[in-house]
């Protein structure tokens, strides 16, 4: 019923990724001492859905990723896009840590997969959250005592 609605459809297909990510992790986790084993991840998430607002949601492809636009001179311009007025200069991404491999081929660094599956409980804690206010909307709406 709700994933009509695009806020609920990316908060679920936001979520589904997010415990899919924190399986892999762990996974990576459990085989720390696995001699030979390569640590593994997934690719970042890329929402596929239009947003509502969109003035021309006709030819917004259900596959394509979001992308910010500047559709007024007055906006301010995406990160390093190097267009519109007070657009940064594009600087270089900055290089995350080595953390190589081990004596026995082993490429899992705990460290790193504490820090990322850190950073999947607060995404999935932001998702629930639009979800969670989302419905709360939507009882509003509908109650008809407000």
């Amino acid at each position: 019923m709700l994933s009509g609605i695009s806020l609920f459809r990316l908060a679920d297909d936001r979520m589904h990724y997010l415990a899919e990510r924190q399986t892999v992790l762990s996974r990576n986790i459990a085989n720390a001492d696995t001699p030979g084993y390569k640590a593994q991840d997934l690719a970042p998430f890329t929402p596929t859905v239009p947003l509502a607002g969109s003035s021309n949601l006709a030819s917004v492809s259900t596959n394509a990723p979001l992308a910010l636009v500047c559709t007024e001179p007055g906006h301010i311009a995406a990160p390093g896009t190097g267009t519109g007025p007070g657009a940064a200069p594009v600087q270089a991404a900055q290089s995350k840590p080595d953390y190589g491999e081990n004596a026995s081929g082993n490429t899992v660094s705990i460290e790193e997969q504490m820090l990322k599956t850190a950073d999947v409980a607060n995404a999935f804690s932001l998702a629930s959250t639009a979800y969670s206010k989302g419905v709360t909307l939507m009882k509003m709406a509908i109650d008809s005592n407000h």
